[in-house]
Order: C-alpha cells, then structure tokens, then sequence
C-alpha cells in the first residue's frame, strides 16, 4: 500500500499541496483528477521523489520512503512530455533503465513492446523520430516497465494524443495495469479518463483533497458543488431544502417550478440541486415533477445524441440537455421556441456550496 499522511508543499507563501492524505492499495488504478493548477501533478512528484515535501510522509507498505531518492523507490514515472531519448532507436531507449540497473538485456525489448501494442519486428530498430506521437507514448511507457517498478506513475501522458487515440490508449492502460497487477497513479485532468480507467479517484482542488472514491460514486454522489461541476455535464440550481425524513429533503426553488421529496447523501447546507444532461428532456409542457421554464438557444445533433442548448426565461442561466435524437424527433421543438427544461425527482443532487 502507497499512503501519504499530512502531505505539504509550499513555494514560499503558495500552498500547491495542502495537507493530504491518500492511501492506494497495490494493484489499484488510482487517479488524481483536478482542474488546471490545482496541484495534482506536484502531489504525483512528490510520490516519485522528484519534489521534497515541505511536510508530512510517505510511506510504501509500511516503509518510510519520504526521503529516498527518486532512483532507489521502487517506482517509474511516464512524463507527458514522452522524454525520450532522441538520438537512440527504440530497442536502445528501452534496453537503458535495463543496463543501468545492473540487469543483463534478455528478451525484455521485445516482451514489452509486446505488452504495449507495438510489433517488435517492425518497430524495434526504428529512430524514435521515425514513429507517431501514439507510437512514440506506447515507447515511453514500455521504457518505464522496463525499470520493472512496483508502482507506474502517469503524469498525463496522453495530453498530447488526438482524442481518437486517448480513448485507444486509456482502455490499454486500464487493462495492462489488471495484467501486470501493477499499483497505477495516474494524474489527469479529464474526466473521461478518470472515469473510463480509475478504480479510486482522489479530487484535487487548490491543493486539497477534497473527495476520495469509487468513480461512479463521486459521479452520481459528489460532496459539493465544485465537484458536481468538475464531474461534468451538469445543470445546477439554487434551492431552498429542508430535512422532511432522514436522508432526504424537501426542495423548491425560484428557478424552477415544482416541489420534491429528493434523496441525500450528505449533511451541511443543502444549497443547490444539480442534474444531469442526460436525466434531462424539453418538452413543450411540463410533465415531469421539476421543470425550469426555458428558451431553446440551440440544437446541436450529435449522431445518436442531441444537445438542446437553453436558458432560463426566469434568470437567463444557462442550461443543457442531451436527449436521444428518436426522442428528439417526437418533441417538436425549435430553435426560438419556449418549452420546459425538466427531470424526474429520483434524478436530483442536492449539494452544499
């Protein structure tokens, strides 16, 4: 187990990474999902040793490895930048981290370029200038197994790829890490990734950790408003709650139309309800429990989809709903028109701020 306790830095009067705790279990896909700043890739250095913690302690099953040089843990770090050697071939670039930790070269080129999608009688001997920006991230991440690590850290390593091949690259990396039952932390800032490959997410936000789980549970459960946001695809309202049984509250609202009985699974302040693009339709009229009155600004048909871009005839907010286009047909709304904006009770979140 990889855990970290009161975990600090600090660039003078700048806090990057405020007192945090994580623990990660071997074998797991861990991944620290944040916006852009918000620390996570200094917390991923300071677990590979290239940063110095300004406080606290890491600790990999049980030993203290807080101040144990970057090349003595027993870890590898894939860089988005690739940082591959330019003027080597690719056997060379991999057979490096072998020869310099003292191990004989044996086969291991091609084991891992196997272990990576790449067909060794092709791509072994070329120039790393030769190959693809995909080509050029699988050899980077053949290079850093090859220093047989117990723990692969991934500082966004697919920041540069075309989307096409991050969705390639993230389900392979999800299914190496079961296959070589390796611990992954990987550090990104998309939600899509964090979702697809993840077994634990930890939420990073102006360095503290704010939310630690499954993530289909951070997903349909997020702690607060930050967090239903940054999960994404989400409408968000002001509203007023109050406690009507344990675990679940009666809301209204000046921005919508309807009153409900919702679930909850949080405690504090229940000062917003947040749903989904996708738990959400426009109609005409309303015909489902909650409905905020909206002006269609836009219709954008993606394929099976439709997005309906709208805002409120009440505050102007913005609003959006992602509908199947069968679904859509059979509304008959327009660009122009006013309809409802509206979900069904069992959909709504309702969050602290």
């Amino acid at each position: 187990m990889l855990q970290a306790t009161n975990l600090r830095k600090e660039y003078g009067s700048l806090v990057a990474v405020d007192d945090v705790d994580l623990e990660i279990e071997t074998g797991e896909f861990a991944t620290i999902v944040g916006p852009s700043g918000s620390g996570k890739s200094t917390l991923l250095h300071m677990l590979a040793g290239h940063l110095k913690p300004t406080g606290g302690r890491i600790t990999l099953d049980g030993a203290d490895i807080t101040d144990t040089k970057p090349q003595e843990r027993p870890t590898s770090l894939v860089f988005q930048s690739w940082a591959l050697f330019p003027h080597m071939t690719v056997r060379e670039n991999i057979e490096f981290p072998i020869r310099t930790t003292g191990r004989e070269v044996n086969g291991q080129v091609e084991e891992l370029l196997e272990q990576v999608e790449l067909d060794p009688e092709i791509q072994a001997d070329k120039n790393v200038s030769e190959l693809s920006g995909g080509q050029r991230q699988r050899v980077a991440l053949a290079r850093s197994l090859a220093y047989d690590p117990d723990i692969l850290l991934l500082d966004e390593p697919l920041a540069s790829l075309d989307y096409v091949l991050q969705k390639q690259l993230q389900r392979e990396l999800a299914d190496l890490n079961v296959e070589l039952d390796m611990t992954f932390v990987y550090v990104t800032h998309s939600l899509e990734a964090a979702l697809v490959m993840s077994d634990k997410l930890f939420v990073i936000d102006e360095g503290e950790l704010i939310q630690t789980g499954p993530p289909e549970e951070i997903y349909r459960e997020p702690n607060n408003k930050f967090i239903a946001e940054f999960m994404g695809d989400a409408n968000v309202f002001a509203v007023d709650a109050g406690e009507s049984d344990p675990g679940t509250a009666t809301v209204s609202s000046d921005e919508f139309e309807g009153t409900a009985t919702v679930a909850t699974h949080v405690d504090g302040d229940l000062a917003h309800l947040v749903v989904r693009h996708d738990d959400c339709v426009v109609e005409p009229t309303l015909t489902r429990p909650l409905g905020a009155e909206v002006a269609i600004d836009n219709i954008l048909v993606r394929g099976n989809t439709v997005l309906v871009e709208c805002s409120s005839t009440a505050t102007d907010d913005d609003y959006v709903a992602e509908i199947d286009y069968d679904r859509y047909e059979t509304t008959d709304i327009a660009v122009g028109d006013t309809a409802y904006l509206q979900w069904d009770a069992d959909k709504s979140i309702l969050v602290p701020e």
